[in-house]
């Protein structure tokens, strides 16, 4: 679970006004973990056997297996489940699923088109575009249909009060009437043998039909493998037979987990050898050829400040003092993947295909192939390479009087690690000191001019692990916040608004012919989860500030925002509500019209920084200089060029939204997968703490060496018996009325951990 999963299911109680009966079935599923019982045995047991109860009972406990909190196996054995954190953030914290006013509404009988998610319970929920609410799907109505397909949907019901929006749980129910578009095309899993064939489980829970491997498909996998299959094929039983593409290795190794998440979400780690053979033949050596209206600026003190396991270096940086007390002249030196990536090249359609790289806790799946992206392309020391610069002319006071584009050619002096210059800056001496001393004056700057213009500043705990030879996790290190890494941020920060309000003013606003331009837009908070967020704070000694907008309606500025995360600031609880502002605001996206940045205050926003391992950025770079040269040698760009720049950059937001949140959810997986097998080798041992959750069936604890998070079961709090108080999300024993207390700080032992659920069992010691 995730740090503030528990916080959502007392919403999800709270919001149902099932806080009592909900409560009790969970502790008592809970306590007895692992453990299936039939409905009307389980409310026996409970207390609810009468008949008169039994209504009330199954209404709560079906909710409740609807919601995914429990679990109800193909015998109708009903058992604790564990919350998943997608279901929470599905159905509360991004608002709760039902029909808001002014919106269109659904009707029966009516065929509609959206996205299924599925529930490894065995129904489902389609998503549609223009609606507030889904279309809940049970099991019986989701024929072929797989996870994450876009579908056609009959509506069946829209119930009576759907009108009057009582309650998000009286969804409008649908039948899957036509797959339209198949997003699993491939599942990877566990092989387990059965008889003449192999049944696959798979890793993702989600997918729901059972997976059939006739063994003459098995590719010589055995039974405990760690497969890709594919090929998959309906039959009429409703079974999909498939067959395998690749043996990933051995269930449950370090290294082969890691590729089974990264291969599971369609993340390639491999590159066609056409694509190899491309880069391979791309030259090196710079010609006098390519200096050709290039500023040549090797003889500039040019260096780049990195993480020690970076391999790539798409930025560099220098500064000189202006004469005449004018400040100084910093350039943002970028990497100019376009001079090597021809635009719809092999090359350019799988770089545009992944859209990122991806950054796992033992490996880097990179966009472009390693030739590329770690030494051709790469800004590495001691050797020419060719930059895209921003050059700007700054003030001491942080004000720009000046900026300029180049296409440049630069040579690296020095690969500073982060932890280089900090010791640099705090030594006051050391290479380059005067110009890394002035970079950083003028970062704190710029930085509290952001904050000033309504930037915010999150202080979120970030880990790293020490890896042994097969990958498995030696040491957990928490990522200290250094100066030297915001000294980078600013700069790289101040590169990307001036590109994306040049581009603005000069060409997207271009009354006569207006040009295309990409963004990073990022947009105000959604106040439903505000509201979660509000009431959170609140109840721990906190206060968000919310403005009236309207009648009905509230809104939360930038500043409201910022001057909670001060308050919170070296208190326990800093890191947990850092992490509840952040998923209290939208995602940030790349879209072709621009609605400002809210996160970093800024009315202009886009990537221009990293085009080693973003590609929107390889795409401003081409746009930037297409348009550039075009001015300067005083001819338009064509509207034909227009339209086709204009495409694709629709394409190129679209892909990259979704291949973003991918990565990203495959750098979570892999995290939580380095910290629970690192917990499990430290079984019985004890750390320092801090709760950040209390439910009804424990409380979560942070060990605070490690920034990993586990849970202590109410059934493993035996000095008293306790209860959860809802006030104050905190547990308080009955009888010697201890308090467990969200922020408090106490000592637990590593009790259990269960590497196929990721899940740690703590106890207090």
């Amino acid at each position: 679970m995730r740090a503030n999963d528990h916080i959502l299911i007392n919403e999800f109680l709270f919001r149902r006004g099932e806080t009592s009966l909900g409560a009790e079935i969970i502790s008592f599923l809970t306590d007895h973990e692992g453990e299936r019982f039939r409905s009307v045995e389980l409310a026996r047991k409970m207390g609810y056997g009468e008949s008169r109860q039994l209504p009330g009972f199954w209404y709560v406990l079906h909710k409740l297996q609807e919601e995914g909190v429990i679990d109800k196996d193909s015998d109708r054995c009903y058992g604790w489940a564990g919350f998943e954190a997608d279901t929470y953030e599905e159905h509360l914290i991004e608002g709760p699923h039902f029909p808001q006013p002014g919106k269109e509404r659904y009707k029966v009988d009516q065929i509609y088109t959206g996205k299924l998610t599925t529930h490894p319970n065995g129904y489902g929920f389609v998503d549609v575009d223009g609606f507030d609410d889904d279309i809940f799907i049970s099991a019986d109505m989701l024929g072929q249909s797989l996870h994450l397909d876009q579908v056609e949907v009959q509506v069946t019901k829209v119930p009576e009060s759907y009108a009057s929006r009582q309650s998000p749980h009286q969804r409008c129910e649908g039948l899957v009437v036509n797959v339209i578009e198949r997003r699993l095309v491939t599942v990877v899993g566990t092989l387990h043998r059965e008889n003449r064939r192999f049944l696959l489980k798979p890793d993702q829970r989600k997918i729901l039909p059972e997976i059939h491997i006739p063994l003459k498909a098995a590719k010589k996998a055995k039974a405990g493998d760690k497969v890709l299959v594919g090929e998959l094929e309906f039959l009429k039983s409703g079974a999909i037979q498939a067959k395998v593409i690749e043996i990933l290795g051995t269930a449950g190794e370090s290294q082969v987990e890691v590729s089974a998440i990264a291969r599971g979400l369609g993340i390639d780690e491999t590159f066609e050898q056409e694509i190899l053979t491309f880069a391979e033949k791309v030259r090196e050596e710079i010609t006098d050829e390519d200096l050709q209206e290039r500023l040549d600026i090797r003889d500039k003190n040019v260096f780049t400040v990195d993480p020690v396991d970076a391999k790539d270096f798409d930025d560099a940086l220098s500064i000189e003092t202006l004469g005449n007390g004018g400040g100084y002249r910093v350039g943002v030196h970028i990497a100019d993947v376009s001079h090597y990536v021809p635009e719809n090249s092999a090359l350019d359609k799988e770089a545009r295909k992944r859209a990122t790289s991806v950054y796992l806790v033992d490996r880097v799946i990179p966009m472009l192939p390693s030739r590329l992206s770690e030494k051709v392309c790469s800004l590495n020391p001691g050797v020419d390479r060719m930059a895209f610069s921003v050059f700007f002319n700054i003030t001491k006071k942080g004000e720009v009087t000046k900026f300029e584009f180049h296409k440049t050619v630069i040579h690296s002096k020095r690969r500073f690690t982060y932890e280089d210059v900090q010791q640099i800056l705090d030594a006051g001496k050391g290479d380059y000191f005067e110009e890394l001393q002035a970079l950083e004056s003028l970062s704190k700057t710029l930085r509290a001019q952001r904050m000033e213009s309504g930037g915010l500043d999150f202080e979120t705990e970030e880990v790293r692990f020490r890896l042994g030879s097969n990958g498995e996790p030696i040491e957990v290190i928490k990522k200290e916040r250094l100066e030297s890494h915001r000294l980078i941020e600013e700069f790289m920060l101040l590169a990307n608004r001036t590109v994306a309000a040049y581009l603005t003013a000069r060409y997207a606003e271009n009354e006569k012919n207006p040009h295309p331009v990409l963004y990073r837009v990022h947009g105000a908070p959604q106040m439903e989860r505000v509201q979660v967020l509000a009431n959170f704070v609140r109840k721990i000694g906190f206060d968000l500030k919310l403005d009236r907008k309207g009648k009905d309606s509230t809104t939360v500025s930038s500043r409201a925002l910022r001057e909670l995360l001060q308050k919170v600031r070296g208190t326990n609880v800093e890191f947990l509500v850092n992490e509840l502002v952040l998923r209290s605001m939208s995602k940030a996206v790349y879209m072709s019209s621009n609605d400002g940045h809210f996160g970093l205050g800024f009315e202009h926003y886009t990537h221009f920084t990293s085009p080693i391992r973003r590609y929107p950025d390889l795409v401003i770079h081409r746009i930037l200089f297409e348009y550039e040269t075009a001015r300067k040698k005083r001819r338009k760009v064509t509207p034909e060029r227009l339209s086709q720049i204009s495409a694709t950059i629709t394409e190129v937001c679209q892909i990259t939204n979704e291949r973003e949140k991918i990565a990203t959810e495959a750098e979570r997986e892999s995290i939580k997968l380095k910290q629970v097998e690192y917990m499990s080798a430290h079984l019985g041992n004890t750390y320092a703490g801090v709760i950040t959750g209390a439910t009804e069936y424990g409380i979560y604890v942070r060990m605070t060496d490690f920034a990993i998070e586990g849970l202590v079961h109410m059934r493993n709090l035996k000095d008293d018996y306790y209860e959860y108080d809802e006030a104050t999300y905190s547990l308080v024993g009955r009888r010697k009325h201890r308090r467990l207390q969200i922020g408090q700080r106490l000592k637990v032992k590593v009790h259990e951990v269960d590497m196929t659920r990721r899940t740690i069992d703590l106890t207090l010691a």
